[in-house]
């Protein structure tokens, strides 16, 4: 019994520690370095768009403006810059297109200061946490950085469904407007 034990134990804590089992479990954390006003922009080609969404620290999120407000060019299939699909791009492009697709829906958690989880309103009708690894500089850099797709329903092999995303934090008591003027 005492070596089944040790086994488990050898196990988890060698597991890599990505936080896969983590980000899967029901846990009620919301990580107080993600609540506020966040900006996830796709400004990486000839074209620009964003989405502001507001994280409060009792789960709720707040969905809005969007850039182009008219949710024309790459905002025509979901008027927001928050989104996901089932397909992983192949190099060279940027983009894929799959089905499954998510957005990000009204409640969100964390597990630990660099994992955001959000409520995933997918369009085939299925719930699905969506689980993004936040790089340090999209959590503490005025210009953003990067996130990485961890698991979509607990299932790797997700990722944006539009061009390459970076998430910005705007600084406490910002609102959209004065957070997308500020100086970076």
């Amino acid at each position: 019994m005492r070596l089944a034990s040790l086994s488990l134990v050898v196990v988890v804590a060698c597991s890599g520690g990505d936080g896969a089992a983590a980000v899967d479990a029901p846990v009620d954390e919301r990580a107080p370095e993600l609540v506020g006003l966040w900006v996830v922009e796709q400004p990486f080609h000839a074209l620009y768009e964003r989405t502001f969404y507001r994280l409060d620290a009792d789960g709720a999120v707040a969905i809005g403006p969007s850039e182009p407000a008219d949710c024309t060019g790459h905002l025509a299939r979901h008027c927001v810059t928050g989104s996901v699909a089932n397909c992983l791009p192949r190099f060279p492009e940027e983009t894929c297109v799959g089905t499954p697709t998510c957005v990000f829906g009204a409640r969100w958690r964390s597990a630990g200061p660099r994992v955001m989880i959000l409520d995933g309103v997918c369009d085939d009708g299925v719930a699905r946490p969506i689980a993004l690894q936040l790089s340090a500089a999209a959590v503490g850099d005025p210009d953003g950085g990067l996130v990485t797709v961890l698991t979509v329903g607990g299932e790797p092999g997700w990722s944006h469904d539009n061009w390459v995303w970076s998430f910005r934090k705007c600084p406490p008591g910002t609102t959209p407007e004065t957070c997308a003027a500020a100086p970076r």
